[in-house]
Parts: structure tokens; C-alpha cells; sequence
């Protein structure tokens, strides 16, 4: 009769010397590590000297939701597309933010627009 212990495995790794060795791991984390290098390099920057406390206006801001979310939504589908394991999950999501966002975008932007009128009497 023979024992069935599975090998007891640690993983030690650095994640300063890993080595990413299938391309289309690669293609899938690149956009993810340049989005958190440019987080980390503006957070390094210091506070900001505009002063606190100051809203944009209401169509600005609405505008520069809607703008951030197209151009999440065009990465998005650019990196569905050239995904090879999680093509439909990553294009169902895309989908799914395209309808809610879209949505809500617009019920901010009315939203907005009616307290700088309740701000403005």
C-alpha cells in the first residue's frame, strides 16, 4: 500500500525579479503596470496647490466622467479583443459598464445641474 501525501510546496518569489514568460500574460498585465506606475508617479508629486473646496461645475464635471469612462471603455474592449482566455468575460463587462455607466452619466449630469440651480438661487 502506498502513501498519496501530496509534496509539501512553498513558493518563494521576488516580485522585483519576476519574469513574465508567456506573451499573452504579458499583453494582459502591461496596461494594468502602466496605470499603477502613472498612480504611484502623480501621488509622488506632493499636494496639489489648487485650493480645496472648489467644485467644478456641473457639466464639467459630468463632462470629464463621461470622457473617463469612453476612454475606459476603449481600453476595454482593446484589451478583450487581444485577450485569448477571457475574451467574452472581459467583453461581457465592457458591455455591462457601457449600459450602466452610459446611464448613470447622464443621471448625474441632471443631478448636478439641479443643485447648482438649488446653489445659484
Amino acid at each position: 500500500m502506498t502513501s498519496n501525501t501530496a509534496p509539501n510546496i512553498n513558493f518563494k518569489w521576488d516580485p522585483k525579479s519576476l519574469e513574465i514568460r508567456t506573451l499573452a500574460v504579458e499583453r494582459l498585465l502591461e496596461p494594468l503596470v502602466t496605470q499603477v506606475t502613472t498612480l504611484v508617479n502623480t501621488s509622488n508629486k506632493g499636494p496639489s496647490n489648487k485650493r480645496k473646496g472648489r467644485s467644478k461645475k456641473a457639466h464639467v464635471l459630468a463632462a470629464s466622467v463621461e470622457t473617463a469612462t469612453e476612454n475606459f471603455l476603449e481600453k476595454g474592449e482593446k484589451i478583450a479583443k487581444e485577450s485569448q482566455f477571457l475574451k467574452d468575460e472581459l467583453t461581457a463587462a465592457v458591455e455591462d459598464v457601457r449600459k450602466q455607466g452610459i446611464l448613470k452619466i447622464r443621471i448625474a449630469a441632471v443631478w448636478l445641474h439641479a443643485c447648482t440651480e438649488c446653489l445659484l438661487r
